[in-house]
């Protein structure tokens, strides 16, 4: 696959109300932040990473992390996850977009190739992990962001109401799990007590390698 096949956009434009209004994207696990992880992973099939944010500040510190990062905020502010799709997918430059949140520790860039793989003649290739649609960590065409905008001007905000609008084609946790992929790729930390816990287990991992 080209690196110009798909641009990776990540959403890191939350308020983070459940982590008591920290920004997720700067969360550690070990001795790194997660956008970190999610911009090396990324890097790996993306020569077009787009990270949709509204802090100036945060935005700077982005491109110092990673220069060639690209920083757009909401068009929509203040209208959710959505918005924040609509504004990444409309930055994007590639024809597929792999869309992450900022707080998904174990980004897979294999797993998104192989989800590339499978998007055939549908709109998104979407895992399907405990029998719940994971919206993010899965690829999209670009074009679909168009429908999020039609929605946005309706007052409709919920990625649910994008995902009833696309041709979907759901990829089983029991076909990644054969292709070698972790169930853990579509993990998040929302809140105080699951980093604490995310880092335990990251922190026993690394002792049983050393």
């Amino acid at each position: 696959m080209k690196q110009t096949e798909v641009t990776t956009v990540i959403l890191a434009g939350g308020e983070g109300r459940r982590m008591g209004g920290r920004n997720k994207a700067l969360l550690t696990l070990g001795q790194e932040t997660l956008i970190s992880r999610q911009l090396r992973e990324a890097s790996r099939i993306s020569a077009d990473i787009v990270v949709v944010a509204n802090d100036p500040q945060f935005a700077e510190q982005l491109r110092v992390l990673m220069p060639s990062v690209r920083v757009v905020p909401d068009v929509y502010p203040g209208e959710g996850p959505l918005a924040g799709v609509h504004a990444g997918f409309q930055a994007a430059a590639s024809p597929h977009v792999w869309l992450l949140g900022c707080d998904q520790p174990y980004p897979s860039a294999d797993a998104a190739t192989y989800l590339l793989g499978r998007l055939d003649r549908a709109q998104a290739a979407i895992p399907l992990i405990g029998g719940r649609l994971q919206p993010l960590h899965a690829v999209y065409r670009q074009e679909t962001g168009a429908i999020a905008e039609e929605l946005l001007r309706a007052g409709k905000r919920r990625l649910r109401d994008w995902l009833d609008r696309l041709e979907l084609g759901a990829i089983g946790q029991d076909e990644l799990q054969a292709a070698g992929f972790s169930l853990a790729l579509a993990d998040d930390i929302d809140t105080p007590e699951r980093l604490a816990e995310e880092n335990a287990r990251w922190a026993e991992h690394t002792q049983q390698r050393s």
